[in-house]
């Protein structure tokens, strides 16, 4: 095989260049670190290395080689990892080669290598991972998506820049060529009269994407012989649409969205206000904060969603111990429909501290007059509470005298007024003196356990998540 270095090589510089406009056009956020090129050995990645190489002068950066075996074909793979190697040294480019038993189905493979790319990047401490995607590959993705039902979003297609959750790990993956075709990048290798590997399974008509590409593609083609390009341009148009929406929709709640580890919430109000477009584009959005980059909720999922939202009350269960729930003016996507275990009572020192469940709670003495302003803060008459004070879950047929009420009523009902999620009603670390509740924390002190105007001394009580 004759690798050519010298000569014209126009079609080189032009994808070169190609490559360089795209990274300018995602700069913001970069970062100085190596670029980490995912080559296979192919027609299109090899392109991409040569190009990227021609032009790394203007770069601005070290390119690293990234070339991955999935140890299914073992002899042709120990050929495309040679050829691999010989160009990257001929350029002297690092190259980091892994390879590995992944399984014969396609994601499979696809998982470990975008795995072993993460661990490049975090070894090489790069600013970003670049794969030889294609005009060809974002049309055959778009046909693909198209006939299973996709939206506006996953018509988007592949993206010139995503980030991607790897082994717990966020990368940064760049696709500089998708204005590029397979003809484009078939030049580029004849220029440098290189043989790319070949993959025999990328015949083989068992798989989806190898049918778009052998069979409906051509047919397309007998209709509009630029059909790859106008596909990637309903896909670029797609993007920019799905990408208005998304903002239109984080804009419509910014104000209302609450975020916690594992849980997002709204008022009901402010989404049952919303076109479902946007509607449904929250929901995306906080999904993929919570599930990690790359997640997404399936349109059934997102209509048992908006159905419980027109009713209410109730959960739905989106599975992997995930759910979203409407109770009284607030839903919630959260890990789970939380349903605590009782924990036992235990005592409460005063002063000192135990832990109930999930809560910390801590009692002190203080000279009265302290003005409390937090919910999860109770100041309380000692000489009420006595000597013993105990820490415990609610039980069937509580009871609880409300600050300001002349009489007791059921605990039932005081949660429900203070709107407290049915999920989390067992969670309530309850204070109580003898078989009296002194203090529903988050709620309200009972008025018997209230600091008179006499006291000179009362007990502060403060209850907090373990996390």
């Amino acid at each position: 095989m004759v690798f050519q270095l010298q000569g014209p090589k126009p079609e080189t510089v032009r994808l070169g260049q190609l490559i360089l406009r795209v990274l300018r056009r995602h700069a913001e956020g970069q970062g100085a670190g190596p670029l980490v090129l995912a080559v296979s050995g192919g027609t299109d990645s090899l392109a991409m290395l040569l190009a990227a190489a021609t032009v790394r002068a203007s770069l601005g950066r070290e390119i690293i080689v990234a070339h991955f075996s999935h140890g299914l074909r073992k002899s042709a793979e120990r050929r495309e990892a040679a050829l691999v190697r010989r160009i990257s040294k001929r350029f002297n480019l690092p190259l980091e080669h892994e390879q590995a038993a992944t399984g014969p189905s396609e994601a499979s493979a696809r998982d470990a290598r975008y795995a072993f790319f993460g661990r490049v990047a975090t070894l090489r401490d790069a600013a970003l991972v670049a794969t030889a995607h294609t005009q060809d590959d974002q049309a055959e993705t778009l046909i693909l998506r198209l006939s299973r039902g996709t939206g506006l979003r996953g018509a988007g297609a592949i993206r010139e820049f995503s980030q991607r959750k790897v082994n717990g790990e966020s990368i940064a993956l760049l696709r500089p060529m998708l204005g590029a075709t397979r003809g484009d990048t078939s030049k580029v290798c004849a220029e440098w009269h290189l043989t790319p590997a070949s993959d025999g399974t990328n015949r083989s008509v068992r798989y989806a994407r190898n049918r778009v590409r052998l069979r409906v593609l051509p047919q397309l083609a007998e209709i509009n012989p630029d059909v790859p390009h106008a596909l990637a341009a309903f896909a670029d148009t797609a993007q920019e649409d799905d990408d208005l929406l998304v903002q239109l929709a984080s804009q419509a709640v910014a104000e209302v969205e609450q975020r916690e580890p594992g849980r997002i919430t709204w008022p009901v109000h402010s989404l049952r206000e919303l076109p479902v477009p946007l509607l449904a584009r929250v929901w995306q959005l906080a999904w993929g904060i919570l599930s990690g980059d790359g997640a997404a909720l399936s349109r059934a999922q997102i209509k048992s969603m908006s159905r419980l939202l027109t009713r209410g009350s109730g959960a739905v269960n989106l599975g992997s111990g995930w759910s979203f729930t409407v109770e009284h003016d607030t839903a919630a996507l959260s890990t789970g429909i939380i349903t605590p275990v009782p924990f036992a009572p235990i005592t409460l020192p005063v002063p000192g501290e135990a832990v109930a469940g999930s809560w910390r709670i801590t009692a002190r003495i203080e000279i009265s007059g302290s003005v409390n302003s937090d919910a999860w803060r109770a100041i309380l008459n000692p000489d009420a509470l006595g000597d013993k004070v105990c820490v415990r879950s609610r039980a069937k047929g509580d009871r609880f005298h409300p600050l300001g009420m002349n009489q007791e009523v059921r605990l039932q009902d005081v949660l429900v007024n203070a709107k407290v999620p049915r999920s989390q009603r067992n969670n309530i670390p309850l204070v109580t003196a003898g078989e009296k509740i002194a203090w529903v924390p988050g709620v309200q002190i009972a008025d018997w356990a209230k600091v008179t105007t006499a006291a000179t001394r009362s007990i502060v009580i403060e209850v907090r998540p373990l996390s």
